[in-house]
């Protein structure tokens, strides 16, 4: 490599790290509040699925989020089924509007009180789109779905071999539909 290839380069990073660092960098802590699609539909609020979510935007775009929600709990039974999310979010800044896409892997952790042999594939992922409604410059509320498939695999086969009713009636299997409070730092 030579000299102005060099320059060229160191210049360059140097200019995007600059861009980068001037960006706006947001910490969010909220809650986010689901309810399973088939819940909703039936007017059954009371399956309220509960959860809390950290999320780190490096600029105006791109972004992590980690959550922790809780699938199932059953204080008879003393057994409880949480989910723990990691995504890379993307998101469209459109003041007072922030649609957004997150993707990432999930892993399901269990307590079971009763049976500690529980048979299930920990590793899963997640796919969510919604929309913030900026509030105020701390504070934003939004609405989301949150698809959660355990064998994306098995997800797109069934999608490739089923009719249009069968790919709505699976793709409502796996949704949960949220609403989300979260203040800004």
């Amino acid at each position: 490599m030579n000299k102005r290839t060099l320059v060229i380069l160191i210049v360059s990073i140097a200019i995007f790290a600059a861009g980068s660092l001037s960006a706006s960098h947001t910490l969010a802590i909220g809650s986010v509040n689901y309810y399973d699609f088939y819940d909703l539909e039936a007017g059954d609020t009371e399956q309220y699925i509960p959860g809390v979510r950290l999320e780190y935007y490096f600029n105006d775009n791109l972004g992590v989020s980690v959550d922790s929600i809780v699938i199932e709990e059953s204080n008879w039974h003393q057994y409880r089924e949480m989910v723990y999310i990691l995504d890379a979010v993307f998101r469209l800044p459109l003041d007072p509007l922030e649609p957004y896409l997150g993707i990432g892997p999930t892993y399901r952790g269990y307590e079971d009180r009763h049976d500690s042999d529980i048979d299930s594939e920990p590793f899963a992922y997640n796919v969510r789109f919604g929309v913030d409604f900026i509030a105020l410059e701390w504070l934003s509320f939004g609405i989301e779905s949150n698809f959660l498939v355990d064998d994306v695999g098995e997800f797109f086969d069934t999608l490739a071999h089923s009719s249009v009713d069968e790919i709505a009636d699976a793709v409502r299997d796996y949704s949960l539909i949220g609403l989300t409070a979260k203040i800004r730092f």
